[in-house]
């Protein structure tokens, strides 16, 4: 009876298969990693509408918005799955008024178990497109979980032809966003936001929140750099007042007004044109400076910043939720984070 002879792989064979085998992974990854952006994508959408949702319920039960001052965010608690920890807040009392709680996170009269919610990690709060710890120490006790949506407050940018007011001295748009309050410049914590009744340019026209993501981490085109940003769902740095950069300021270095200064409260032009040599402006760079300056996903110190490709989400008062590209037009975008500037929006 003769032995039967068994062969084996060769080395060249098993390097074959191996290379194959490479291939084909380099091949799938790069399919796999879109799913995951466009999954996550999907997930920030969703989040962006919830929270649009949710205030909207709150303003039908309270008629009123909440003004970003005091905090946002955690007034849509109750309307996503989180009662028992919208109850502690609402029960919180700041000693500087009764409007509940109080945005700055310093206070160490809180009651143990909010300064323990403060650090809690609420999905719907955060893109899950932003890396990294999105803890913030907020000082050597007290830590509090970043978000990464915000409501604006008024812009202190403006497209060509659009007036300023100034209040103590900085240009601000003589319009208002969706939850500012009547007056539009109050600085008191305690005041009540708008109503849906003071959105006359129409509820689909009309921005509620937009992504500034990735605080605690202080970002410039996609890089970390050198410094922090304090956004918490809890309410700390909520309400951004959206300013623009050039676009080779790499660290975000900032500059004060340098539009010119005027009369609290009065509506009058700026006095002098804007310096496009500096890094950053509060105003009128874009008027003398067209595409020198960047607004959105340039940093997400002050603007609108997301980690998805081309663009940001923002939610509307009407509910619904969409993607904005950051070519979009600064006059454009402007109109629809105003509620009653009357202009007619051009397509976005």
């Amino acid at each position: 009876m003769s032995r039967q002879s068994r062969r084996a792989f060769t080395l060249i064979e098993l390097l074959v298969v191996i290379a194959i085998i490479a291939v084909l992974i380099g091949l799938l990854l790069p399919a796999v990693q879109k799913v995951r952006a466009a999954a996550a994508r999907a997930k920030c959408l969703n989040n962006m509408k919830q929270i649009g949702l949710g205030m909207m319920q709150y303003e039908h039960n309270n008629n009123y918005f909440p003004y970003s001052r005091t905090g946002s965010l955690w007034r849509v608690l109750p309307y996503v799955e989180q009662v028992t920890m919208s109850q502690e807040f609402e029960a919180a009392r700041h000693s500087n008024g009764l409007h509940g709680f109080n945005g700055a996170l310093t206070d160490s009269g809180w009651s143990a178990q909010l300064r323990t919610y403060f650090n809690v990690p609420v999905p719907i709060f955060q893109c899950p497109s932003t890396p990294g710890d999105r803890t913030i120490a907020v000082n050597a006790t007290l830590n509090a979980q970043a978000t990464d949506y915000t409501s604006p407050r008024i812009p202190a940018l403006r497209p060509v032809g659009h007036p300023l007011w100034y209040q103590e001295g900085e240009p601000q748009m003589n319009f208002n966003t969706a939850m500012s309050p009547p007056d539009s410049r109050s600085t008191d914590p305690r005041r009540r936001g708008a109503s849906y009744a003071a959105i006359t340019d129409g509820y689909s026209n009309t921005m509620l929140f937009y992504e500034c993501a990735g605080s605690p981490l202080l970002y410039v085109q996609g890089r970390t750099v050198t410094g922090a940003v304090s956004l918490a769902w809890a309410g700390a740095g909520d309400g951004v007042k959206m300013r623009a950069y050039r676009a080779d300021n790499l660290t975000a270095a900032s500059s004060p007004t340098n539009s010119g200064r005027g009369v609290a409260g009065s509506p009058t032009p700026p006095i002098t044109a804007t310096d496009p040599s500096l890094g950053s402006a509060w105003e009128a760079a874009i008027d003398s400076a067209p595409g020198t300056y960047k607004f959105i996903n340039h940093t997400n110190s002050g603007q609108p910043y997301s980690f998805h490709t081309g663009g940001v989400h923002v939610s509307l008062a009407d509910g619904s939720a969409r993607f904005i590209r950051d070519s979009i037009d600064l006059g454009t975008f402007l109109n629809l984070m105003l509620r009653d500037d009357g202009q007619v929006l051009s397509d976005f």
